[in-house]
Order: structure tokens, then sequence, then C-alpha cells
């Protein structure tokens, strides 16, 4: 991974164990496949007349309470300066409340026909706030070099249990849904008593004024991408079907998959900022099946969709992560402000989308050109590939520490952690920090010229740098956490 698209929050750079990554990966997609086995539209059967009919009002209502519920756990993390996985009762309460909420709501929309139960279970379905931000804070403890590998397996996992639910007949399937959030709430808890997993979040207290380091573009950008995502799908939910939603779950696995391949093949890491590069002309390419495919080919539109829809939901993940890693804001507030700022415009959009586009009778070739416009715009003046490698940018230092043999170690087995240096590359790392040439290295560590050689091009080669001032520069952007 390029050093400019790369966090370096030390706490976090140490490797996950292979059980720990497995558990992340299964609870983490356990939750966001229970989130979309929730939205989808045809996986279920319509709940009973009089419910149906406050069902829309039900999910606005847990909209609201969501955003609520994200604000105030946002702050309380900020307040505590360290991690919300750190209570007990949320960490027990959260999937617990998920659970009672999807029971809730399927017992009374879809078998006693309770509308006033019905809202109250959908409505309580805003708990998945905490555990959302409870996951958050799991996943910024994956290194930055192994985050969208992470990422990518999480939501390929989700997809799996999505594809697995709709295999059911609806009784089970309701049934699968409503466990979820259990064994969900189960893969947290083990991750909690895992002692070398917790080991790796132990940060230093966090500045009460720190709030004010997120970049708040940044988050405003992807709410906006998120609402251009949301009108492409609510234009083609007029010609949806189980077999198109089958067909975007399909493309969404896909897409996971093929990006965990290629994370896991580029071991040094992946670029970031080629995945920015990438989100625009494939939101823009979902947006043209609806208009051009005929109502006859919604499967293929539902697989494009589906792609440039999972593509973006990765990148947003990775994004939120690598902002985490690299400010001062602790992890559950970065996410809690990026998903907030999601919900926000998306739930704005779905709005306009249904008291005005539709009412307005406005055409499709003029709405998806406004749609195309949108994405433009939010790629160009909002969050430009300027803003993210700027915000990246922005805390590189441009002078060399003091003369302080601690801070110079510090700073060095940081930067080893992330990039996986050996013993041998972190002592020359620490000499390259402290100015010496070639020559005093190789008397200092007793290696010849040709060792030394090979040993900065492999230091060069993980820390993604491409000379000896790069990589000065590089160890001592980390003085700033030391």
């Amino acid at each position: 991974m390029n050093r400019k698209g790369a966090p370096h929050d030390a706490p976090t750079a140490e490797a996950l164990s292979a059980p720990a990554f497995a558990l992340l990966v299964c609870g983490l997609g356990t939750y966001l496949g229970w989130q979309t086995v929730g939205i989808s539209p045809t996986l279920f059967p319509r709940p009973q007349a009089m419910s149906a009919q406050v069902l829309e009002l039900a999910n606005y209502l847990q909209t609201a309470l969501f955003l609520v519920l994200l604000a105030v756990l946002a702050r309380v993390a900020l307040r505590r300066g360290g991690g919300l996985i750190s209570s007990r009762l949320l960490v027990l309460s959260a999937p617990a409340l998920m659970c009672a909420s999807t029971v809730c709501a399927y017992a009374s929309g879809w078998v006693f026909d309770q509308p006033l139960g019905t809202v109250a279970g959908v409505a309580l379905g805003a708990s998945k706030a905490a555990l959302l931000l409870l996951w958050s804070e799991c996943l910024c403890r994956v290194r930055f070099r192994d985050a969208l590998l992470c990422v990518a397996l999480v939501y390929a996992t989700a997809f799996s249990l999505c594809l697995l639910v709709a295999g059911l007949k609806p009784l089970p399937a309701l049934i699968v849904h409503a466990v979820l959030p259990l064994l969900s709430g189960a893969a947290l808890l083990a991750l909690r008593f895992d002692g070398a997993f917790v080991a790796l979040g132990s940060a230093p207290p966090r500045e009460a004024g720190s709030a004010s380091l997120l970049p708040l573009r940044l988050f405003v950008g992807v709410g906006l991408f998120g609402a251009v995502s949301l009108l492409t799908n609510s234009l083609s939910e007029e010609k949806s079907s189980a077999t198109a939603e089958l067909n975007t779950l399909i493309a969404g696995l896909a897409v996971s998959a093929i990006i965990a391949l290629l994370a896991r093949r580029r071991s040094g890491g992946f670029d970031f900022m080629l995945l920015y590069r990438m989100l625009t002309p494939l939101i823009i390419v979902s947006i043209i099946p609806v208009l051009t495919l005929e109502s006859g080919n919604q499967q293929y539109e539902a697989f494009v969709i589906g792609a440039g829809w999972t593509f973006f939901r990765i990148f947003t993940w990775t994004l939120w992560c690598s902002i985490a890693l690299r400010s001062r804001v602790p992890a559950a507030t970065v996410f809690a402000a990026g998903q907030f700022s999601l919900t926000a415009c998306s739930t704005l959009a779905q709005a306009l989308y249904d008291g005005f586009l539709q009412e307005a009778g406005v055409s499709l070739p003029v709405t998806i050109s406004g749609i195309i416009a949108l994405a433009v715009a939010v790629s160009a003046f909002v969050m430009s590939e300027g803003d993210i490698r700027r915000f990246f940018e922005r805390r590189k230092a441009r002078r060399q520490p003091a003369d302080d043999e601690e801070a110079f170690a510090r700073c060095a087995r940081r930067a080893a952690c992330e990039f996986g240096l050996s013993n041998r590359e972190e002592e020359i790392a620490v000499l390259v920090m402290k100015g010496k040439n070639n020559a005093v290295i190789e008397k200092l560590l007793c290696i010849t010229e040709s060792t030394l050689r090979t040993h900065l091009r492999n230091i060069y080669g993980k820390a993604g740098v491409h000379s000896r001032q790069e990589l000065a520069d590089t160890l001592a952007s980390y003085l700033d956490d030391a």
C-alpha cells in the first residue's frame, strides 16, 4: 500500500491472529447479512394488510431513531476517549435488542397483523446502531493493508447468508433472520474476551476537541454517492422481482470475491486511490442500464446495479476504516459520522423520489441525467481525488524528530508493525531516520553493501516509497503518534 494512502495509527498496526480475523469476518458479515435481508423487498412475503400500511412509517421512525442513537453513541465514545466495546452491557444488549426487534416485527406484522406491534418491532431495530459501532471498533484493529481484504470477505459472507435465506421457505427464513444478530453478538463477545485482540485496541486518551479532525467533506461525499445509488435502485424497483434481487445478491457475492482475491494477491497492500478512481465510473455504469434495458432484461440490470452498489459499500467501509486509523478520533465516532451522513442523504433521496419525482411525473431520461450529473458533481467538487489525497497527506511530517533514541525506536517499531518489516529492516529504518549514510549503517550492523541495498529495496517495497528521503519522511510521520 502506498504510504500516501495508508493510515498509521500504531495501536492497530499489528496483524490479527487467524482465529480473530475469521471471527471478525464472520461476526461483521452476519450483522451485515441481517441488515441486507431486512431491507429486502422480495426475500419474504409481504406482511398482512393492516401492518403493511404502517410499514413505511415504521421504517422512517426506525431511521430517525437510528440517527439519534448514532449521534448519542458517537458522543459517548468521544467523551470516553476509548472504545465502546469495553462496555459489557452494550455488547450483550445490542444483539439481544436486534433479535427482539426482528421477532416482534415478524410476529406482529406477519402472524397476528398488529400494526402497533409492527411499528414497535421495526422501530426497535434502530438498536442496530450500537452493534454497527461495536463492530467498527473491531474492524479498526485490522492493519490497513489487510482492511480491504477483511471488508471484502465480510460482504462475501453477508451475501452468502442472504442467498441462504433466499433458498429457505418463509418460516425458516424468518427464524434464521431473527437468529443472525445473536450469532453476530456471540462472535463479538468471543473477540471481547480475546486478550490479544483487545490489547490491539489500547490507545492513548483522545483530546476533547479532536472531533474537528474529521474530514467532513469526505463523509458528505459518501452520503451523496449513497443517495445516487439509492435513487438508481428506486428507479429499478418498478421492475423488481425475486429473480432480479437474486441476481443482485449474486453480483454482490461475485464483486466481493473478486476484490478479496485481488487484495489477497497484493500482499503488500492495495492502492486505495485506485479504488476511488474506479468509484464514479462504476456508479455511472450501473445507472445506464436503468435507462437502456427493456423491462424484460431486468435481471441484467439488477446484476449491474448490484455490482456497483457492492463496490461502493466496500469502498465506503474501507474509507471509514482508513480515516479512523489516521485520525485521533475514536473509531466509533468516525463510523457514526460516516453512517449518519450516508443514512441521512439516502433517506432524503428516498423522500425526494417518493414525494416529488413520482408525483411530478418526471421522465426517466431526465431523472437519469440528473442522477449522473449529481454523481459527477460529487466526484469533482465534494469528494475529489485531491480531497482524499490531501487528507491522507496532511499529517505527513516534513521534519525529522529530535535526536531521541526512544522516539526513533517507537517510530520504527510502528512502521515495522504496519508494513511487516523484519527485525533487521527495523534496525536499518532507525538508522535511516537518524540520517546515517550507507557506509555508517554497514559498519554499525556489520553487513555488506549488497546486503544493505537488498534490505533497503525490501523496505522501499513494503512501505511503498521510492527513495531514502521518502522513507525518512514516512517514518517521521509516526512522530505525532509516538
